[in-house]
Order: structure tokens, then sequence, then C-alpha cells
């Protein structure tokens, strides 16, 4: 986990909880997990998910989708 490269990825903002941080690149997302790892001071327990290959919408979610008015 510690050997991720991030170069050419931007910090997502708004994580809402679900990871520490996430990463955004130009087909993928990263989410890293360090929270319990600090807590249980075991540092093995840091982890990260690696969301490949994503069109436009998986890497901007719902916010960005304009919505009709009613």
């Amino acid at each position: 986990m510690d050997d991720l490269e991030l170069d050419g990825f931007e910090a997502v903002p708004a994580v809402a909880g679900l990871a520490d941080t996430w990463w955004r690149g130009s087909d993928s997302l990263i989410a890293v997990y360090r929270g319990e790892a600090e807590v249980m001071d075991a540092p093995q327990c840091k982890t990260a998910t690696i969301y490949a290959g994503l069109d436009e919408w998986g890497l901007r979610g719902l916010d960005d989708i304009v919505r009709p008015s009613k």
C-alpha cells in the first residue's frame, strides 16, 4: 500500500467517511484505508482498493448528473 504511485491522480475532496482518501485518475479511482491501521497500531492493515477501467460516469458519480426539474 505504501508503494502506490499517485502521480497524475487528483484527490477527491468529499469521501463521506467511506475511505480515508480517494484519488481519481484518467480511468481509475483508488480508495485508501489507513484509519483502522492507525487506531490498532497495525501498519500491515493499511489497504487500498483500485477501481480501474472506469468511464466518465464511474469517475464522477451521480453528483455531476444534471437532473431535470419537475
